[in-house]
């Protein structure tokens, strides 16, 4: 009888032990479980984070290739801003060359020390003067051009020479000559187009055919060629 009630209590442990082996094996397995979803929540806010974090970087990168862009717009500008200044600081400085030149000529008398020349050096003067072999142009190169290259010409070589105006009757238009008060002959003219000298240079006389002494060129009478007006630049 004791041996039965033993077996009977042997086996009941038995079936605790099992029951609570059964138990503890399903608590631990919804542990695990939990610890398993809880890392998949963590890895699946991490990945969230990760993208967040991508896409905030790349409308960084988006932000900084704009700036860049426009950084390399500025920069372009600039340099044609530097070009740009580059350029009119070297006319600035060819052009203050050029005026430091004119007042070492001042300086030295140049300007100051101009004479009236004899007749024979005048002749001297516009036979050796190559302002004739410029061609004409009427929008590069006209009468007023060849009366300052001849002019500026003779003040180099210390000669007084002035601008000689002209106007014609029934016309708007004029023409410009050369003169030099010569100190044995008085005033001379000169056509510096063409080196001819200037005679009977009066008002009313026809300036071409009365006034101009040809050399190699024939001039036409013209009734616009009437000289109504003279003006004298020194």
């Amino acid at each position: 009888m004791n041996t039965i009630k033993t077996s009977i209590i042997m086996a009941a442990v038995i079936i605790c032990i099992i029951g609570s082996a059964g138990a503890t094996y399903f608590f631990m397995d919804d542990v695990k479980n939990s610890e398993i979803n809880n890392l998949k929540t963590d890895y699946d806010d991490k990945i969230d984070q990760l993208l967040d974090i991508m896409v905030d970087f790349q409308d960084i990168a988006f932000n900084l290739e704009e700036d860049v862009d426009a950084l390399t717009e500025d920069l372009n500008d600039t340099k044609n801003e530097m070009s740009f200044m580059k350029e009119k600081w070297e006319e600035t400085n060819e052009s203050l060359v050029e005026k430091d030149l004119e007042i070492e000529n001042l300086r030295t008398g140049n300007k100051y020390n101009l004479h009236d020349p004899t007749y024979n050096e005048v002749a001297s003067f516009i036979s050796s003067d190559k302002t004739d072999e410029t061609p004409f142009d009427s929008d590069t190169f006209d009468c007023e051009n060849y009366v300052l290259e001849v002019n500026n010409n003779a003040e180099a070589q210390g000669i007084r020479c002035a601008m000689i105006v002209m106007y014609f009757d029934g016309t708007d238009t004029g023409h410009a000559i050369v003169g030099f008060n010569t100190v044995d002959r008085g005033m001379v003219y000169v056509e510096p187009q063409t080196d001819d000298w200037v005679e009977n240079f009066e008002i009313g006389n026809d300036y071409w055919t009365d006034c101009v002494v040809p050399g190699n060129y024939a001039y036409p009478e013209d009734p616009y060629d009437t000289i109504n007006e003279i003006l004298i630049y020194w």
